[in-house]
């Protein structure tokens, strides 16, 4: 599959869940060969996936989605040291760590929204969200930028935010 990918040379591939399930070591096999074929092509890659270990392993910049839409976009580093998007700090703290031991690992509440019932005006993870405001059900948020190269799609961190009613769905 991945010769067939790079035969033409593109400048750029997109590795669709290459790893899921995959045992971890043929996992790293494939990201390991990801990772030459990048630098030998000087070629540019969209990973997608679920997996936030693939994440920190090849990925230099990342956007996380929810729903559809683009809830954050940063570095990798940045990603994994200071979430701004409350659904990416959830995210975070549901990863595993090896020197804690927990009977429970972390959950985010609540349910997916059904993308035939999804609503048109505000946050998509509204409902689901322990951060939110009331507003967070009326106003579309737009990624704001919070840092240099760090943009959040969410109402805690925009500057102006819209009047209640308005948005840019």
């Amino acid at each position: 599959m991945i010769a067939i990918a790079i035969a033409c040379q593109p400048k750029l591939l997109i590795a669709d869940e290459p790893t899921t399930a995959l045992d971890v070591t043929v996992q790293a096999q494939i990201l390991e060969l990801l990772k030459e074929i990048q630098a030998i092509n000087d070629m540019s890659i969209i990973m997608i996936t679920h997996d936030l270990g693939v994440v920190a392993e090849i990925c230099d910049e990342v956007i996380v989605m929810y729903a559809g839409n683009v809830v954050e976009k940063t570095d990798v580093d940045t990603l994994f040291h200071d979430p701004k998007h409350p659904y990416t700090e959830l995210l975070m703290g549901a990863i595993p760590k090896l020197d804690e031991e927990v009977e429970e690992l972390a959950t985010i509440q609540g349910i997916v929204p059904s993308l035939k019932n999804m609503p048109r005006v505000g946050c998509k993870f509204a409902h689901r969200c322990p951060k939110a405001m009331p507003e967070c059900t009326l106003v579309t948020p737009q990624l704001a930028e919070t840092n240099a190269g760090h943009e959040v799609s969410c109402l805690l961190y925009e500057t102006s935010k819209p009047k209640e009613g308005m948005n840019a769905s």
